[in-house]
């Protein structure tokens, strides 16, 4: 009975990656050796590329298809639990470029652009209530409160056209530093299991060396996700969810003068939504979330749209493969 039930807790956990936004029940804690493969399907739209949501285009409105591939290894760290994620996207836009924002809706262009995203590495260590445990110590280890230090870098190798006003990639390194925290609100049942989980983050980001014939320097953006997550079943989970973005202001500058030749103010954006996570057997899991903006700060620049994700969680690790083949032995 207690084998059963660690498979299924096993099955219940998956580090999922979002567009710039990670999602509900992210950092719950991982045993030693878990390997966790997910590929997400993201679509929606908006006056910014998915893949770049820091980089709003007041002008632009983004059809979006962005498809993740995303793997993550747990391995203790200096005694504690620590994880490391690479997620690999790659996108179709269809962006309408509105010629003249002062003129007629029918003033305007389209393009189109298909191609690799922009590559994020994220590593993740427990500083609270985590320590790194064997899949046999970590299933009797109970912890209410879990804070982390998180540090994800993301490198400038997606699709980009200096000519476009929005791409793919962004053409930007960028440094995100965070502080996960997770806190268990009741028993640590199956079908019980409810938590608050809080990730505020700060994103520096690299100067665009060229967008149509300017460089572009951004400010760094700070996030803030919430997630209210309760069981509804053995099986699933529903989240209600809430982020802000603040900050992203943008100096264009000539790239003949070296003076500015725009400044666009920074974004402020809240975004509301849910999550319905389904355990679809001990290996496989199944993510549907659904964020859209409301009540922006800057009515011009600010991100506004809606984002639909599809994700399918494949989670293993070698006491699941041990296990099963003593089951089928006897």
């Amino acid at each position: 009975m207690k084998n059963i039930f660690l498979l299924a807790l096993l099955s219940l956990i998956s580090l999922q990656a979002m567009a710039q936004l990670d999602g509900a029940r992210v950092y719950w804690a991982l045993p030693k050796n878990m390997n966790i493969v997910s590929a997400h399907l993201i679509s929606g739209k908006a006056n910014a590329s998915l893949n770049n949501m820091s980089f709003v285009n007041p002008s632009v409105t983004v059809d979006n298809n962005l498809y993740m591939l995303t793997y993550t290894r747990s391995q203790p760290l200096f005694g504690r639990t620590f994880y490391s994620t690479l997620v690999v996207p790659a996108a179709d836009i269809t962006a309408t470029v509105n010629l003249d924002p002062q003129g007629p809706a029918t003033s305007s262009s389209t393009l189109f652009q298909h191609g690799l995203g922009d590559i994020v590495w994220s590593n993740t260590i427990n500083l609270i209530g985590a320590p790194g445990l064997m899949i046999k110590d970590y299933v009797r280890h109970e912890s209410p409160t879990l804070v982390y230090l998180q540090a994800a870098a993301t490198f400038p190798t997606g699709q980009y056209d200096a000519s476009n006003p929005v791409n793919i990639g962004s053409n930007q390194f960028k440094v995100k530093l965070g502080m996960p925290v997770v806190q268990r609100i009741g028993p640590a049942v199956d079908g019980q299991r409810m938590a608050l989980e809080i990730f505020p983050a700060y994103t520096f980001i690299g100067r665009n060396d060229d967008l149509q014939g300017q460089e572009v320097a951004q400010s760094g953006v700070f996030t803030l996700e919430t997630h209210l997550s309760k069981d509804i079943t053995k099986e699933a989970f529903l989240s209600l969810d809430y982020s802000y973005i603040n900050g992203g202001s943008s100096d264009f500058i000539s790239k003949e003068s070296g003076s500015v030749v725009k400044t666009q103010p920074g974004q402020k954006a809240n975004l509301v939504g849910a999550t319905l996570g389904y355990r679809i057997n001990d290996y496989l899991n199944l993510f549907l979330t659904h964020n859209q903006t409301f009540s922006s700060g800057n009515d011009n620049v600010s991100l506004e749209g809606t984002v639909t994700k599809i994700t399918l969680s494949w989670s293993f690790h070698d006491f699941q493969e041990k296990f099963r083949s003593y089951i089928n032995s006897n």
